[in-house]
C-alpha cells in the first residue's frame, strides 16, 4: 500500500492521471490530504455549476457538500470511470435535479433580478454608471431567459469551463448538439443585447460578460464568454 505523505500540488496543475491518483489513495488508504486535493481543485466550479440549476447558493453549497460527503462515506468502493471531472459534474447535476424536483424549487425571475442588483450593490458598484448596471443586469437577464438546455451547455462552456468534449460526455450528448446549442445561445445574445451596442461597443459587452461571471458574483468563473 501507499505511504499517506502529503500530495504535491499546486493551483491549476491537477491532470486526469494525477487525480486518478488521489482517487486511489482514497480508496485504499482513507487518505484525506488526497480527499482534500479533490475537494478544492473542484469546490468552486461544481458549487458554481449547481447554482445554475437551484438559483440558490446555499442550497448549492449542501448539493456539492452532500455529493462529496457520500464518496467519502463510500471511499472504500469509490472507483469513478472516466475523467473525476465528468464523475463529479455529473453527480452535483444529478443532486440538482433531485432537489428541483423534491423541493420543488421555484424560479422566480423578479427575484432574481432583485438579488442580481443586491450582489451588484455588495461588491462595490454604487458609483458605477448607472447605464452599466442597467447592461450588467440585461446580460444576466438574457442568460437566465435561455432554453434551459441551451443555458447549461452555455454555462459549462463559459462559467465552468468545460470543452465542448467535456459537456457532450457530461450531458450525454453530441458534440455536434453542443456546437449547435452554444451557437444559438451567443446568436440570442448578440440579437437581445443589440439595443445596447449604441452604448458600448462589442469589445465592451465581452468585458461586461466576463466581469458578471467573474470573482465579483461567480467566484468558479475561469472561461471564456463572448466568441464570434
Amino acid at each position: 500500500m501507499e505511504s499517506n505523505k502529503p500530495i504535491e500540488h499546486s493551483p491549476g496543475s491537477t491532470t486526469p492521471m494525477l487525480e486518478k491518483q488521489w482517487v486511489r489513495r482514497v480508496r485504499e488508504n482513507g487518505d484525506r490530504s488526497a480527499f482534500e486535493k479533490i475537494f478544492r481543485a473542484y469546490y468552486k466550479d461544481l458549487h458554481g455549476f449547481a447554482y445554475t440549476y437551484v438559483r440558490c447558493r446555499q442550497q448549492s453549497e449542501d448539493i456539492v457538500q452532500t455529493i462529496f460527503f457520500r464518496i467519502w462515506e463510500n471511499k472504500e468502493e469509490w472507483d469513478p470511470p472516466g475523467k473525476v471531472r465528468h464523475y463529479l459534474f455529473n453527480a452535483v447535476r444529478n443532486e440538482a435535479l433531485n432537489v428541483i424536483r423534491h423541493a420543488n424549487v421555484q424560479d422566480d425571475s423578479e427575484e432574481e433580478v432583485a438579488e442580481q442588483f443586491r450582489d451588484l450593490k455588495s461588491h462595490s458598484y454604487a458609483d458605477e454608471n448607472p447605464e452599466l448596471i442597467e447592461l450588467r443586469i440585461a446580460i444576466q437577464k438574457e442568460i437566465d431567459n435561455l432554453p434551459s438546455r441551451c443555458r447549461e451547455i452555455y454555462l459549462l462552456n463559459r462559467r465552468s469551463g468545460l470543452t465542448y468534449t467535456e459537456i457532450a460526455d457530461c450531458l450525454d450528448v453530441s458534440i455536434n448538439t453542443v456546437g449547435t446549442q452554444m451557437g444559438r445561445a451567443l446568436k440570442t445574445l448578440r440579437k437581445n443585447l443589440s439595443d445596447f451596442l449604441p452604448l458600448f461597443i462589442a469589445s465592451s459587452i465581452s468585458k461586461i460578460l466576463f466581469q458578471l461571471y467573474s470573482e465579483k458574483i461567480y467566484p468558479s468563473f475561469t472561461g471564456r464568454v463572448w466568441e464570434a
